[in-house]
């Protein structure tokens, strides 16, 4: 496993008061604030492991997201209203509390700096199986000359979300889902307001999916896994069907591009 930091935990404040996963806010020894998932949060530790993966992955094909990564709670960490009991001390999720951030509503859009970065969250969301997009998970962050685009919180990915397993993945494989309208129905209320904003270049589609398809590899998906905590990991079975199930994806983007222009179109 790769070495790598983990942030400490100096306060954790309160609950964020929305969410399955009940996110709390807290502050890191360096007085850095963040939302922090804890371990053994409500929907388990295969929470932590969606997270930090797609976090890293959405890094890797330069898509904005605050800085994130571990975390540790422990005997040192203040705890106020009794919002992280001692069986969530350990290693926990964070992603930093982005200041000066609203939801997006349709005419900021045209206002944001990176609004053509949408389109690689549209095909993020597609390699990932992300039918949970939401007004609470796509944020803009809002200073006066500099408008952007961040995403946040995929808890709830790969089709089965907080509990997906070998199966699932092989029998979405077997059943083709690149060609399933799924993720664009069930995100449609967000993704519209693009829509209603923006066309959906083909040229500008095809070029990110060419991107991805160069940097997603079978060796750059087991560096991201190797970095992971071996007390988030699923079984070895689940990762091999992961990592096959995400090679499956992006060999097949061309296939996706397709079905999102023509959902998009009809």
């Amino acid at each position: 496993m790769t070495a790598i930091s983990y942030k400490h935990i100096s306060v954790v404040q309160h609950n964020m008061g929305n969410g399955a996963t009940e996110p709390k806010f807290a502050m890191t020894d360096d007085n850095t604030p963040v939302v922090v998932k804890t371990n053994n949060c409500p929907e388990g530790n295969l929470i932590l492991f969606n997270e930090y993966f797609c976090y890293r992955l959405a890094i890797l094909l330069d898509i904005k997201m605050p800085i994130s990564g571990v975390c540790v709670i422990d005997n040192e960490t203040a705890i106020y209203d009794n919002c992280v009991n001692a069986n969530q001390f350990g290693l926990g999720f964070y992603s930093t509390y982005l200041h000066k951030s609203t939801v997006l509503i349709p005419t900021i859009i045209n206002m944001m700096q990176n609004k053509e970065d949408f389109i690689k969250i549209l095909l993020f969301d597609h390699l990932i199986f992300n039918t949970d997009r939401n007004l609470g998970n796509l944020l803009v962050q809002y200073y006066k000359k500099n408008i952007t685009l961040q995403v946040i919180d995929h808890s709830h990915v790969f089709i089965n979300q907080a509990i997906w397993d070998a199966n699932c993945l092989y029998r979405a494989m077997e059943e083709k889902d690149y060609f399933s309208t799924r993720i664009l129905e069930d995100n449609n209320y967000l993704y519209d307001m693009f829509f209603k904003s923006m066309s959906l270049n083909s040229e500008c589609l095809e070029n990110v999916a060419k991107s991805f398809k160069t940097l997603v590899t079978k060796s750059t998906l087991e560096h991201l896994i190797s970095e992971i905590p071996k007390e988030w990991l699923p079984c070895q079975t689940n990762i091999d069907a992961l990592i096959e199930y995400l090679l499956y994806r992006v060999d097949h983007i061309g296939d996706i591009c397709e079905t999102i222009k023509h959902h998009t179109q009809s």
